[in-house]
């Protein structure tokens, strides 16, 4: 007979394992939940540090790239105030950007002028011009601008020759005819052969000078060109004023000109000799009446008429009312004899030789006019300079204006009159 207090504690025990069996298993799942949550958590843990110290590395890379940059620009800076160039460009410089201080005042400012003075003399190893003659020097960089714009505008000023000297007192000897040689046996009295004759040229001088004027106002206009304005007036000026003393200059307070002792028809070799400043013509022979223009032939006979040693750096000089006229010319085949440049820069050809403009020569069709020059100009004349260009101002005797008083000393006589040879409208 089964007891009730045996199966009741039966009961209970059986209970009692049950539930410890359940809590086991949520014991077991709690722990399993707990463990799944702590490695979760520690990634998370683990990727928040990654986070972090890439955020960190992100910080120091910027913060290096940003120390590099200042460092750069105090570089920069330092550099930005150091003087450029060697002292003389260093000194140039200077003296440009007060020049154009002055000018923009019409110079009246004395402590910017008195500036400009100082930087004129020479200072330890720097001189930027002199001062002998009073005014003040242009910048090198105008100055350059002047001569290259006078050499474009005239072209007869760059086919001579050109030198910078450095005193009025310069000359050049020029051998006439050159030296002779022989023939001799092997044990043959050798006798003197003859030698070239030597010709001692010497410049004559003069100052020239340009004297624009414009406004104050225009001056003072920070959009208004100052420096490009007085390139472009004072270059045009004397480009015109030099060309016109090459051709006929008198000698006097100014160049000597090449006609400016008329050319005569006496040839190079003979005797006596024309004088050291006479050039030789040939007239017209071609056509007739001559007052109606050189013909072709008559272009011809002037290229042969100059001996072949000065032919080979021999051009062909004319204005361009001569140059219409040799335009038309043609040959027996009714080929024109001009022949145009097909290259951009490069000069026109007249039988084989370039052509420059000389507008202060004569007309084809105006008697007694030298009408075509050609030979080489610049073996033919020398053309010499001394000085910087110099400048002065003034705003008193034309008031609301500011003059400026450009000059520079020029010197030019005939070097070699055999270089070049005339034609000149004429019969004889």
């Amino acid at each position: 007979m089964t007891n009730p207090i045996v199966e009741e504690m039966q009961k209970l025990q059986e209970t009692l394992r049950t539930e410890r069996e359940q809590n086991e298993v949520l014991i077991k799942a709690a722990q399993e939940v707990a463990d799944t949550t702590k490695a979760e958590a520690e990634k998370k843990l683990a990727e928040l540090d990654t986070v972090i110290q890439q955020s960190q590395q992100t910080i120091k890379t910027l913060q290096l790239e940003d120390e590099k940059k200042t460092s750069r620009i105090e570089i920069l800076e330092a550099l930005s105030e150091r003087p450029k160039g060697t002292p003389e460009e260093v000194a140039r410089e200077k003296y440009q950007e007060k020049f154009f201080d002055a000018l923009r005042g019409g110079f009246k400012n004395p402590h910017t002028a008195q500036e400009l003075k100082d930087l004129m003399v020479e200072s330890k190893d720097v001189t930027i011009g002199t001062n002998a003659a009073g005014g003040f020097a242009l910048p090198k960089q105008i100055g350059s601008d002047v001569d290259a714009l006078l050499l474009k505008l005239s072209d007869i000023v760059s086919n001579v020759k050109n030198i910078r000297v450095g005193t009025s007192d310069y000359q050049e000897l020029v051998a006439i005819h050159g030296g002779t040689s022989g023939w001799v046996a092997e044990t043959g009295t050798r006798s003197a052969t003859g030698t070239p004759n030597l010709r001692s040229q010497k410049p004559t001088w003069g100052e020239l000078y340009a004297y624009p004027q414009i406004s104050e106002w225009s001056a003072q206009d920070l959009f208004f060109n100052v420096a490009e304005w007085l390139v472009n007036d004072v270059a045009e000026g004397m480009a015109n004023t030099l060309a016109t003393a090459i051709w006929s200059g008198d000698g006097s307070d100014k160049p000597t000109g090449m006609t400016n002792g008329a050319p005569v028809t006496t040839d190079d070799h003979a005797s006596p000799l024309r004088s050291a400043v006479v050039y030789e013509y040939i007239p017209i022979t071609s056509v007739s009446p001559v007052l109606s223009g050189p013909g072709g032939d008559d272009i011809i006979d002037l290229v042969y008429q100059l001996n072949r040693r000065y032919r080979n750096g021999a051009s062909f000089a004319m204005n361009t009312v001569t140059q219409g006229h040799v335009r038309k010319l043609k040959n027996s085949n009714g080929d024109y004899l001009w022949e145009s440049s097909l290259q951009v820069g490069q000069p026109d050809r007249l039988l084989g030789y370039p052509i420059f403009t000389w507008e202060d020569m004569g007309n084809p069709t105006v008697a007694d006019a030298h009408c075509i020059g050609f030979g080489d100009f610049r073996r033919a004349y020398l053309l010499t300079s001394r000085t910087e260009l110099m400048m002065d101002s003034e705003g008193i005797t034309n008031p609301g204006y500011i003059r400026f008083y450009v000059r520079r000393r020029y010197g030019g006589y005939p070097l070699n009159n055999d270089a070049v040879k005339f034609l000149k409208v004429a019969a004889s």
